[in-house]
């Protein structure tokens, strides 16, 4: 996953989780308020299974993203869940949108080449190893090569030699 659609879902996740607050908190002043002036006490029940459902939302979120997003393919259901109950429950939330933007970025992460690999290779060049020296079998088959365009060996024998070799 890219870090641009893993910091949208990260910050889908706080603003699912402080919304999942402010519904605590209006259930808490429901019940604190006096009853001649409480709103209908349907206002409370959807609050409370919104509550339920968003905090499974946001499971489910945390749980896509747990382990740095290394598993967000295999996971990707438990995302469109979430954004299902996000969408259902309130369509314009922070954490919808945002949600809903990551969709639109691409959860691969693209490697860049170094400058240094990043050169066209030419036929006489020694590869290296990683660690910047030619290791012992591509001096050899360099050595080969360079024996075969002197004419020192013929074609076949360069073929058996590289074959002894790999």
């Amino acid at each position: 996953m890219n870090n641009t659609k893993k910091w949208l879902l990260i910050f889908a996740t706080i603003f699912m989780l402080a919304g999942i607050g402010y519904d605590i908190f209006y259930v808490v002043t429901f019940f604190q308020t006096p009853a001649a002036y409480r709103p209908a006490l349907f206002y409370v029940i959807y609050e409370i299974i919104a509550i339920v459902f968003l905090l499974t939302a946001a499971i489910l979120l945390i749980y896509t993203l747990w382990g740095n997003g290394k598993h967000f393919r295999e996971r990707y259901r438990y995302f469109v869940t979430s954004l299902i109950i996000s969408i259902c429950l309130n369509l314009f939330s922070v954490s919808t949108i945002l949600m809903i933007i990551s969709i639109y970025f691409n959860d691969s992460v693209f490697v860049f080449p170094d400058k240094k690999q990043a050169k066209p290779q030419d036929k006489n060049v020694v590869d290296v190893s990683p660690e910047g020296t030619p290791s012992e079998k591509e001096m050899k088959i360099q050595a080969l090569r360079k024996m075969k365009e002197e004419g020192k060996i013929s074609e076949q024998e360069f073929q058996d030699e590289l074959l002894k070799l790999l």
